[in-house]
């Protein structure tokens, strides 16, 4: 009779039975340990809500209303009802305190650049919020 060897299964390599433990352990670590950022809005104070039965247009006057506008670039233009002007963002808050103390009513229409940067929106609004805006127009062209 004729001696048949059986063949030895190769029991070399890595068990995996423990290897899902161990991923979930690093996700629990790195999820816990990692410092996620908070991201803030702008800090507007924005009015109620109106029913749209009540709502009315008003028509302001030229005199009252200074336009802001912002292109892509950064540049500021600022109009008003007999001027206008290209301004650097350092020089806008006193030109919009002086407006602002000569016409208490004098409402302030920032409008920005669809392409342009949002930090340039961001410090102009920041400016006029020093300079004592109090009525403030936001839009993007």
């Amino acid at each position: 009779m004729m001696n048949i060897r059986r063949k030895r299964k190769n029991l070399g390599g890595i068990p995996t039975a423990s290897m899902s433990d161990v991923a979930f352990l690093l996700l629990v670590f790195f999820l816990s340990t990692t410092k996620f950022d908070i991201k803030k809005g702008l800090g507007l104070v924005l009015p109620p809500a109106s029913d749209m039965a009540e709502v009315q247009k008003v028509k302001l006057k030229e005199e009252n209303i200074t336009k802001i506008l912002i292109n892509k670039e950064g540049e500021i233009l600022l109009k008003t009802f007999d001027s206008e002007e290209l301004i650097q963002m350092n020089q806008l808050e006193p030109k919009i305190r002086k407006i602002v103390s000569d016409n208490p009513d004098m409402v302030i229409s920032l409008k920005t650049d669809r392409k342009s940067k949002y930090e340039y929106m961001v410090m102009a609004l920041d400016r006029l919020q020093a300079a004592g805006a109090e009525k403030i127009s936001l839009s993007t062209n």
